[in-house]
């Protein structure tokens, strides 16, 4: 009898990671990684309270609706920790 097929028989049995990895990486994912910027702005981006501007590359507060205000006659111009509005919702 080999020394192996005693009570630790099992042990040899088991094989592990020979197999590579079965959660591939989604494309989103992918492209979301790629992105050159720091890691807390590229989580905001994912969660969506964050957009990426097209035309400068920087990380913007997504277009919102804030009542009181109004984008064309008299826009917010704060910053958004500053707002005191009481109803703000992102627009479409």
């Amino acid at each position: 009898a080999s020394p192996l097929a005693g009570g630790a028989g099992h042990a040899y049995e088991q094989v592990r990671w020979t197999q590579s990895q079965k959660n591939s990486t989604s494309l989103l994912q992918q492209y979301y990684r790629r992105m050159p910027i720091r890691r807390k702005w590229r989580r905001a981006i994912i969660r969506g309270t964050m957009v990426m501007c097209e035309k400068t590359g920087q990380v913007k507060i997504p277009p919102i609706a804030i009542s009181g205000y109004d984008e064309k006659k008299n826009p917010y111009r704060g910053r958004f920790e500053d707002l005191r509005s009481p109803r703000v919702w992102l627009k479409d």
